[in-house]
């Protein structure tokens, strides 16, 4: 009747033996059976031959179901911090227990009870009403390691898969593929890779006290708990419906996507071997595809980021004086490009702009540019720009223009501000640097005063420059997340900004494993602080948001900007493109063909043969829509 998948040794398997293991295809349930999760203490066989002496009721079946009923309802799911946790007790219903023992289900629990396998039943108030009895086991058999084994019963099982009527109706083509008898996995190999994962070198029992090592406990007795409920058949499909819209939008949840990482990559479906191919860098990806819709240019905007210490620290601004020849220099460079003038070439002598080096004439190199003006603008413009700096128009020292002649007659041509993200308003277009500087040299007629002033420090920046700016940082983001670097990018200043004790506790305490100072740890962690930061309110992740602020203090104040009110705004409109991608065009026409795939979130999960064909479908998708690919690698 039993058919237990463990060996009898304890003992760690050898590198060949894990290897011929992880290559062996396991056999997948039969509809005739199910699995169970009991803790490993427990000795089934002596515990069989104790209940049959005990009384005629009880059944084996029963009784193992019920041990392992009250096993996986020991673990719940926190949904708000994302974590699985254990409890020394739990309340079942007497509804459950009948429809897991029968009516004489107190048999079964003061058997239990006898033979030291429970606790006493924690008492509950009659006069509450549903309170049920909590259930747990006794110390000697509580938070150990726990094994999966398999019963056969007389008659078929099956679990009606519960969804709302709008997935019901939308998404069959999805739930369809979800067959309890297609998919497979080596039970022994996925419980010890899990143990090894959190619970290696803890000895046994547990101090439910010591939070870390029970929140690794929790993790290894949840995933092992996902597991069985997936092979089991008791599968749920989620996925939310706007109010706006009568179809499912945005990600997708199935039982696939609540597995563990380390489980799911061991299954099997058909007896092929499910390989997930992972969309690096998706979300912040996303996120840069998404900024060029916020890149609004507004006179409240420009303001904040004139005002913001982060945003001068990043750019240089306010660092040091402009001299006369400084506010040529800057004037040239911010609409013409960049000024290949020596320092010493031009100087101020009296008002006048002289000559200090041998070279006499200056040059421009004019990069292509999102605001680029043309040379017939330029010399337009230059005479009138210059003659601030003369006595008059015939007194022009030792300084040679002649080269730029100015041509007065011919139209400036207008600039093509190609590939532009933002959008400008409230501000005039050719407006240029917005202080008025106010140094002043004795004889000259800058400022029409023959007392010196003092030196006022640039407080603005243009607004071409501004939009300059602005398309540089959401064209470096969107290349740091199409190559795969966004996080490998922010791990040394969030480090420097988060002590290295921090550091290593922040990491146990996400990842439910040490810290060993290994970089792919430093980019997990990385990773998920810049995500968490980014869906969180804007008064959460403080550090990581300075960070985020000095590296990129534009695209900050873009996403500060649009969460405010909703801080959940731009993740669920990401959710959505998300899904539209994965789900609405990659999977489901990769299933018209004939391809089983399976989604999790920004992931597909394909057999073995299939990768190549899905790998292009996801690329082209992707080129298709945002004219670029992130990278797309198996996991």
């Amino acid at each position: 009747m039993q058919r237990e998948l463990r060996n009898s040794s304890k003992g760690k398997t050898n590198f060949k033996e894990k290897l011929m293991r992880e290559n062996t295809i396991p056999k997948a349930l039969s509809k005739y059976e199910l699995t169970l999760l009991i803790p490993e203490t427990i000795n089934i066989e002596e515990l069989i031959k104790a209940a049959i002496l005990y009384s005629v009721e009880i059944e084996t079946t029963k009784l193992l179901s019920l041990l392992s009923l009250i096993t996986t309802e020991l673990t719940s799911y926190n949904y708000e911090k994302e974590i699985h946790v254990t409890h020394n007790k739990t309340n079942i219903h007497s509804d459950e227990l009948k429809k897991c023992c029968g009516n004489n289900y107190k048999v079964y629990i003061n058997f239990l009870l006898k033979s030291d396998v429970l606790a006493t039943r924690s008492p509950f108030n009659p006069q509450i009403k549903g309170q049920s009895f909590g259930y747990g086991f006794s110390n000697f058999h509580a938070f150990r390691r726990l094994k999966i084994t398999v019963l056969d019963y007389p008659k078929p099982i099956n679990y009606d898969k519960n969804f709302d009527s709008y997935v019901k109706n939308y998404e069959k083509i999805l739930y369809n593929l979800f067959d309890r008898t297609k998919f497979s996995i080596d039970f022994n190999l996925a419980e010890e890779n899990l143990f090894n994962k959190y619970l290696e070198h803890f000895t046994f029992p547990l101090n439910s006290k010591d939070k870390s090592k029970w929140r690794r406990y929790s993790a290894y007795h949840g995933a092992l708990k996902q597991l069985v409920m997936f092979l089991n058949g008791e599968h749920t499909f989620i996925r939310k419906t706007k109010q706006s819209e009568r179809k499912p939008s945005g990600r997708f949840y199935s039982p696939l996507t609540f597995l563990n990482k380390i489980t799911r990559s061991l299954l099997y479906y058909e007896g092929k071997k499910l390989q997930q191919l992972d969309v690096k860098n998706m979300f912040p990806y996303l996120l840069s595809q998404y900024l060029p819709k916020i890149a609004i240019l507004d006179s409240q905007r420009v303001e904040r980021l004139q005002n913001c210490p982060a945003f001068k620290a990043k750019y240089k601004l306010n660092a040091v004086p402009y001299k006369a020849n400084q506010w040529l220099e800057q004037h040239l460079k911010e609409r013409y490009g960049t000024l290949l003038l020596p320092k010493p070439i031009l100087g101020v002598t009296n008002g006048r702009l002289v000559q200090q080096g041998s070279n006499k004439y200056f040059s421009l190199d004019k990069p292509k540019n999102l605001f680029q003006y043309s040379d017939s603008h330029f010399q337009q413009f230059n005479k009138k720009f210059y003659s601030n700096f003369l006595y008059n128009n015939s007194q022009t020292g030792n300084w040679n223009h002649n080269d730029w002649k100015s041509k007065r007659e011919s139209k400036p041509q207008r600039y093509t501000n190609l590939n532009s993200y933002n959008q400008t308003k409230g501000l005039y277009g050719n407006s240029h640097l917005g202080t008025t500087y106010t140094e002043t040299h004795k004889g000259s007629n800058i400022s029409g005063k023959v007392n010196p002033a003092p030196v006022d420090y640039s407080n603005y920046i243009s607004t071409k420059a501004l939009e300059n700016l602005m398309n540089k940082e959401i064209y470096k983001f969107n290349t740091l997340t199409t190559e795969g670097f966004v996080y490998d990018y922010f791990i040394t200043p969030f480090k420097s900004k988060i002590h290295i004790v921090e550091w290593a506790l922040k990491y146990q305490s996400l990842f439910n494993t040490e810290y060993n100072y290994l970089y792919e740890q430093d980019r997990d962690l990385a990773k998920k602080l810049l995500i968490s930061m980014l869906y969180a309110q804007n008064n959460h992740y403080r550090k990581e948001q300075e960070v985020f602020k000095s590296e990129f203090p534009i695209l900050y104040d873009l996403i500060r900007e649009k969460k405010k009110g909703n801080h959940k705004i731009i993740t669920h409109e990401l959710f959505d493109l998300e899904a539209e991608i994965i789900i609405d065009t990659v999977a489901r026409d990769l299933i018209k063909k004939k391809i089983p795939t399976f989604t999790i979130h920004d992931c597909i999960a394909v057999q073995e043969e299939n990768i190549e064909v899905s790998k292009l479908k996801l690329k082209d998708v992707f080129i298709s829509r945002f004219g670029n690919c992130p990278q797309i690698k198996l996991e």
